[in-house]
C-alpha cells in the first residue's frame, strides 16, 4: 500500500505543478471562476497546496513502509487531522481571493 500513497503523492504534486505553473485554472473545481478576483493569484495558491499535500502523502507512503506498526498508528492518528486543518486552511486563503 505504501506506493499507492507514493504514486497518488507524485500525480497530485505534478497537478499542482502543471496549476501553478500554467495557469490551469479551469482545473479548479472549488472555486467559481466568475467570482474570483485574480486568477494567477487563485492558481498559485492551489498549485502550493497541492504539492505541500502530495509531500505529504509521499513522505506518509515512505513512513507506513519503514515504521513499525504500533507507531504507524501513532502516524495515521496525526495524518487525518493535519489533513483536514490544512483542506480548511486552503478554502480559507482561497475565499480571500472571490468577490
Amino acid at each position: 500500500m505504501n506506493w499507492i500513497f507514493g504514486a497518488t503523492g507524485l500525480m497530485v504534486i505534478i497537478l499542482g505543478i502543471l496549476i501553478w505553473q500554467f495557469g490551469l485554472f479551469n482545473l479548479l473545481s472549488n472555486v467559481d471562476r466568475n467570482r474570483v478576483i485574480d486568477k494567477k493569484k487563485a492558481a498559485r495558491l492551489a498549485g502550493y497546496y497541492l504539492i505541500f499535500l502530495g509531500l505529504c502523502f509521499v513522505a506518509f507512503g515512505y513512513f507506513a513502509a519503514n515504521i513499525a506498526d504500533q507507531t504507524m498508528m501513532l502516524i495515521i492518528a496525526c495524518f487525518i487531522p493535519v489533513n483536514m486543518v490544512f483542506v480548511v486552511s486552503y478554502m480559507v486563503a482561497q475565499s480571500r481571493n472571490m468577490r
